[in-house]
């Protein structure tokens, strides 16, 4: 039988998948616009690595923390670059890339 997953793990892949969610607003939103290029491609790199953290969370993987530290730094750029734009989904997302920052600095200690 399958043992339940620790709180703060819990708490790190709902905040992973929060900030999917945005990202995916966020990008359906914005595709395409110029100015916001950097954005867009941090968006994509953010979702992508998110995905995968959750997942190695999710499976209790050894190497997951040490995925969650780079995850941090990449959601902490996408948050930066995404609080340069004045649209509510742009907002969101700057909003839900911080949390997901701070839970996998959290697990990456």
């Amino acid at each position: 039988m399958a043992t339940a997953l620790p709180e703060d793990l819990k708490a790190c892949i709902e905040a992973g998948n929060d900030c999917i969610e945005a990202v995916n607003v966020c990008l359906s939103q914005h595709t395409g616009e110029q100015p916001m290029e950097r954005c867009l491609e941090l968006c994509l790199d953010c979702k992508d690595l998110c995905t995968t953290c959750v997942q190695m969370l999710a499976r209790e993987s050894e190497y997951a923390g040490r995925v969650c530290g780079i995850c941090a730094d990449l959601c902490s750029a996408c948050a930066e670059e995404c609080e340069k734009f004045d649209s509510e989904a742009c907002k969101r997302c700057a909003e839900a890339c911080r949390r997901c920052a701070e839970r996998c600095r959290s697990m990456a200690a």
